[in-house]
């Protein structure tokens, strides 16, 4: 169970408070270096470098956005991470080539820049992992929050969870997956609450599209509630050592529902015995599966004939639609996924799918 306090886990809040205490402690820092009285703040500031302030800003802005759970938080972790290191690199450079590094009028000695070289990337590497170990599992979600330190795509796969002890109990599709955990939709008066544990049965199609169960462990991370009201599950998968075979399996599932997907605007036309009932326009594609942007929404599991227009021509195939999303929600417009089943032209269909991996500006 991860311990939180105000709903934060403890290394998110200890690396916010951590970034937001940087331009108090290099104030400080600075006026003890040049023994300034803390009375004259005016000579203090004069004395801060540049690059002083600019890493003092960033950290505001990290902690701030590690706290609002926005995305620019970890990136801009990232950016300051990187001008760091980067100053450090130049500084080991630059006595490496006999020069002379002065900080306050004293010289600084190569074992002093070399050691705080390794102070400064050790630390950087822990808040990196931690960091990215919350936001992946899950701190960052679909809800809101809109971005996951690992690759997690929506995709409704069948699930039952219930407690140990069965007295609670729940049944869906799940939103967004990964390899690490899922988004779950709660129903009415579950019960759950963070940190308890669950078991999970995962209803999957092999390579042959036969059905398989899988069971997992999970632990409830977090728990939300979208704009309409549902609240959500935030869900951690824990595999046993004797679950190898389950976890490459459902590794297996994941790597081919979730292959390389990119962003089109195609023109389609769909239909369930012709592709003459609808249009739409394909917001992603890839070899497995695509989503499509339209007024008339497909209900799950209704097979479909779906042609795409492109100027080399229009490209066949059918499948079945895997999710319908009539509300526009979790971040995708209004629209239905379809689970590609087959291709009139699949030599065709595959290198049309290729050239989107290099388009720029992607389209017809």
């Amino acid at each position: 169970m991860s311990l939180r306090i105000f709903n934060y886990p403890v290394p998110i809040l200890f690396v916010s408070i951590l970034f937001i205490s940087i331009p108090i402690l290099n104030l400080f820092f600075t006026a003890a270096l040049y023994d300034l009285s803390h009375q004259n703040w005016t000579h203090v500031f004069e004395r801060i470098q540049p690059l002083q302030y600019v890493l003092s800003g960033l950290s505001i802005i990290i902690a701030y956005g590690l706290l609002t759970k926005k995305k620019f938080g970890y990136y801009l972790f990232l950016l300051f991470a990187t001008i760091l290191a980067s100053y450090n690199v130049w500084m080991i450079a630059w006595i490496s080539l006999g020069k002379k590094l002065f900080l306050a009028g004293v010289r600084l000695q190569t074992p002093e820049i070399i050691g705080n070289a390794i102070f400064t990337s050790i630390t950087l590497g822990a808040i990196f992992y931690f960091l990215r170990r919350e936001i992946s599992a899950p701190y960052l979600s679909s809800i809101d929050r809109g971005w996951r330190g690992g690759y997690r795509e929506t995709h409704p796969i069948p699930f039952h969870w219930q407690t140990n002890n069965s007295e609670k109990v729940g049944d869906g599709f799940t939103i967004n997956v990964s390899g690490t955990g899922a988004l779950l939709p709660l129903v009415s008066e579950h019960g759950l609450k963070e940190g308890e544990w669950i078991a999970i049965n995962l209803k999957l199609e092999n390579e042959k599209r036969e059905l398989m169960d899988i069971g997992i462990k999970g632990e409830v991370i977090r728990i939300d509630r979208d704009d309409e009201g549902m609240e959500t599950a935030g869900i951690r998968f824990h595999f046993e050592s004797n679950q190898k075979e389950i976890r490459e399996e459902f590794l297996k599932f994941l790597a081919r529902v979730f292959s390389p997907r990119y962003p089109v605007q195609n023109e389609i036309s769909a239909g369930k015995t012709e592709a003459n009932e609808s249009t739409g326009e394909l917001v992603n594609i890839s070899t497995e599966g695509l989503y499509i942007k339209s007024e008339i929404v497909y209900e799950l599991n209704v097979p479909l004939s779906i042609k795409i227009h492109t100027r080399s021509g229009n490209i066949a195939l059918k499948g079945i639609v895997r999710w319908s999303n009539p509300n526009a929600r979790y971040g995708k417009p209004k629209g239905y996924g379809l689970q590609i089943e087959s291709v009139e032209n699949v030599a065709k269909f595959k290198v049309w799918v290729w050239k989107q991996k290099f388009r720029i500006f992607h389209g017809r």
